[in-house]
């Protein structure tokens, strides 16, 4: 189950394509049990049905734009009085996926719709004369129970998005000590070249030291030659002291 979910990750538009083609066939088998003859609530069904397929489809390359429109279309619906079908478990996904990867205000627009859901349905369903015989209390209750589901979707998409951020801060650390162990094995390796280089020279002018004191009493001139080069050396080591002090400070 892991795997295939993280196959579908890797490749949303099939994902997509596989809950348009699902909304397609719902909204085809709810349509169809329609009562009466074609007309033009059959056409409008149909119509909001491969709607609401090509937002599914929409959704991960505009999902602002996609969740409004989803929105839109489902308050409509409610107040045109269009009949509850299978497909309208597109709205749920689209809920969760306008708290998830839609902007701050698609966000509250989204929980918004998601609250109105209940009191809409059910006014809807007053005004029709359906729900008359409840009372306030009852119709309270249902209004709520209709907004249950599309609110416990936004709150799912707000922890996804939360988790999601999580995860993304995480990462950025984890590359942020990535680099900066790469720069402390580079700092360590050239400390220890010019460890090495500063240990060699100062080997040279120890030996340049010592034979210049063994020639000096025959060779006067041998050993002014060599404490000239002690002092080249000199500057050299203090030049790489140097370099070592400012990449061991840095």
């Amino acid at each position: 189950m892991h795997r295939l979910h993280t196959w579908f990750l890797h490749r949303p538009a099939v994902g997509d394509g596989a809950w348009a083609l699902c909304l397609l066939v719902l909204g085809g088998w709810s349509t169809a049990a329609l009562p009466g003859p074609v007309s033009w609530r059959h056409v409008g069904c149909m119509a909001s049905v491969t709607l609401l397929a090509g937002l599914m489809m929409l959704r991960g390359r505009y999902p602002n734009t996609a969740v409004l429109v989803a929105i839109g279309l489902g308050v409509g619906q409610l107040l045109d009085g269009f009949p509850p079908d299978l497909a309208g478990a597109g709205y749920l996904v689209l809920t969760r996926w306008g708290a998830c990867y839609g902007s701050s205000q698609v966000s509250l627009a989204t929980l918004a719709s998601a609250l109105a859901v209940g009191p809409l349905a059910v006014w809807r369903g007053t005004a029709e004369g359906e729900l008359g015989y409840l009372s306030a209390e009852q119709q309270v209750l249902l209004a709520t129970l209709y907004s249950l589901p599309f609110l416990l979707c936004w709150i799912w998409g707000r922890w996804a998005r939360t988790r999601r951020a999580e995860l993304a801060e995480l990462e950025a650390r984890a590359a942020a000590a990535g680099t900066n162990m790469i720069r402390a094995a580079t700092r360590a390796r050239i400390a220890q070249e010019l460890h090495d280089v500063i240990t060699h020279d100062l080997t040279a002018m120890t030996v340049q030291a010592g034979g210049a004191q063994y020639v000096l009493p025959a060779r006067p001139h041998q050993a002014r030659d060599a404490v000239r080069g002690l002092s080249s050396l000199g500057r050299q080591v203090l030049a790489e002291l140097e370099c070592l002090k400012r990449l061991l400070s840095s």
